[in-house]
């Protein structure tokens, strides 16, 4: 109605002597009972007395027609309902329309059928090894909600750990987990099939896993401290065609690992001496790892070396080979 509006408009002012800039400059800001006086006083023009064709456009649909079947033994019709193709010129804007043709969105299973193709499935490429790395959102403020030491808390290193556990028995198909810190990175292998390769479902189920699994274990190691607020993990799926790029990565993840650790041991040792964040940071800014051992050791007599290797290392999760008693004996282990 809009386009063909303003083109009647337009062309019957081109047609009556104005050139196309002039005609656009008529119709610039016009509303519809603009043009249509337009039309009336300029050209007698009723543009309701238009083809409804031009005006309305054309549908195309099947039509409940009554049609004749055959005939009954005493010679009337036998009519029945068929659906026929009709095209016509009329409104389907407004419910009108639709309430007189309902049957054509509700036809038996066509009804919902549209709606799959809005389900958007990214299939992750096959021949490659998946790696889910979870992630804590907020986690600062969850941890300080939750009072945990700095720059490491042992205890909820542990519940990651026992977490990364759980989820290797869930999931058969993970072979190897690292974490450190607020993060744990889960390596599938190569030829999982789980849920398809689906990467909305596997994200969302990992996810969702492991916060299950963090809230359930939550009370077996801080047995003294409650849950003010649940955690919020978020995931993410990276594709990795050769076993060589799965061990860099996991390789980049422990240096990341090691230089946050560092970093953050020198920022606590500082601030807890009496230096404020601020301070703290100006005193890091540009270090070298051995600037900072160096920093650890002639101020607080610290060897980083002798920290734990969790904090240090972060924590590997994987199935390891290992001996067992043989079935007679076993009660007696």
């Amino acid at each position: 109605h809009i386009n063909n509006h303003y083109n009647t408009c337009f062309w019957m002012l081109v047609k009556s002597g104005k050139t196309e800039k002039e005609a656009q400059q008529t119709l610039k800001g016009t509303f519809s009972e603009d043009k249509n006086e337009l039309l009336s006083q300029q050209f007698q023009v009723n543009y309701e007395d238009e083809p409804a064709m031009f005006r309305k456009g054309s549908s195309v649909y099947r039509d409940k027609v009554e049609t004749k079947v055959k005939t009954d033994d005493y010679g009337n019709p036998i009519k029945r309902i068929r659906l026929a193709i009709t095209v016509s010129n009329l409104d389907i804007i407004g419910p009108e329309f639709w309430g007189k043709h309902q049957y054509i969105l509700q036809e038996g299973k066509y009804r919902y059928e549209y709606v799959k193709k809005f389900d958007d499935i990214r299939r992750l490429p096959c021949c490659n090894w998946i790696v889910v790395r979870i992630s804590a959102c907020q986690f600062d403020k969850f941890s300080l909600i939750h009072s945990f030491d700095k720059p490491n808390d042992e205890t909820a290193l542990s519940l990651m750990n026992a977490s990364a556990s759980l989820m290797m028995e869930q999931f058969p198909d993970i072979i190897f987990g690292y974490g450190f810190s607020n993060e744990y990175s889960f390596v599938f292998q190569e030829n999982t099939e789980l849920y398809q390769r689906n990467e909305r479902l596997i994200l969302s189920s990992c996810s969702s896993w492991f916060t299950s699994f963090y809230m359930m274990k939550w009370k077996e190691y801080f047995p003294s401290k409650e849950l003010v607020q649940p955690p919020k993990f978020e995931a993410e799926v990276l594709c990795y065609p050769k076993p060589k790029i799965v061990c860099d990565y996991l390789s980049w993840r422990q240096a990341e690992c090691h230089n946050r650790n560092q970093y953050n041991t020198c920022f606590w040792m500082l601030v807890k001496s009496g230096e404020d964040e601020n301070k703290a940071n100006e005193i890091l800014k540009g270090t070298l790892s051995k600037d900072k051992n160096e920093l650890l050791f002639q101020r607080f007599q610290m060897n980083y070396n002798n920290e734990p290797a969790m904090f240090r290392k972060g924590s590997c999760t994987y199935r390891q080979k290992v001996s067992c008693a043989p079935f007679t004996n076993y009660f007696q282990q």
